[in-house]
């Protein structure tokens, strides 16, 4: 599993370095953003997230892994009560920044920009930034930069097929940060792959 963590990690500095180029581009920053992306309900879709996440988690000492227990305790029992859209701070935010950042998702490295997503039939998909982007109006004057999300599926859907086939897992896979939290908190990471081999996440 070392291997398929290393390779994670890299696929993500990619995803870092092209976002960071983009920022640079737009000249725009997230500090100081009234509507923090952190709220948002995000689901994930890959085991290799989770395990990666869990690599951050365990550094963390036990007082603080209680209170992010707490924290998603919390964020799960609204979300499971609240509507979809229902947006509450993650449990992994302190202070207005993630104490997990090296080991935060995809999603939350690469929100925020506008985006191009290549299909399979060819066709281009083109996303627009986060509501304080289009707010600022950030892309005025500026030429379009071609942040491609394509290449970065495309890696971590290879991974996580190899992930799938060492655990020998086929089950469908969807956590909010939240739950993903909880999952690694309940359960040591060799746990979580003892479970992922009788093709169930608990």
């Amino acid at each position: 599993m070392d291997r398929h963590l290393q390779r994670i990690g890299e696929i993500f500095r990619a995803i870092d370095s092209m976002y960071t180029a983009a920022l640079n581009h737009y000249s725009f920053s997230c500090e100081g953003c009234s509507d923090n992306c952190c709220v948002t309900r995000f689901q994930h879709h890959t085991i290799i997230e989770e395990l990666y996440l869990a690599e951050g988690v365990k550094r963390l000492d036990e007082d603080k892994k209680k209170a992010v227990a707490g924290r998603a305790e919390e964020v799960v029992k609204i979300h499971n009560s609240s509507p979809d859209d229902m947006r509450v701070m993650c449990p992994l935010n302190e202070d207005g920044l993630c104490i997990l950042y090296e080991h935060r998702p995809m999603i939350c490295r690469i929100h925020g920009v506008p985006y191009e997503l290549h299909k399979r039939d060819m066709s281009i998909e083109y996303g627009v930034g986060c509501h304080r982007f289009m707010a600022e109006k950030v892309t005025e004057g500026l030429k379009y930069f071609p942040l491609n999300r394509t290449m970065f599926y495309i890696e971590l859907a290879k991974l996580e097929k190899e992930v799938r086939g060492h655990l020998n897992f086929t089950g469908a896979y969807g956590k909010t940060t939240a739950e993903m939290v909880l999952s690694i908190l309940r359960k040591d990471q060799g746990t979580l792959e003892r479970a992922c081999r009788k093709g169930r996440i608990i």
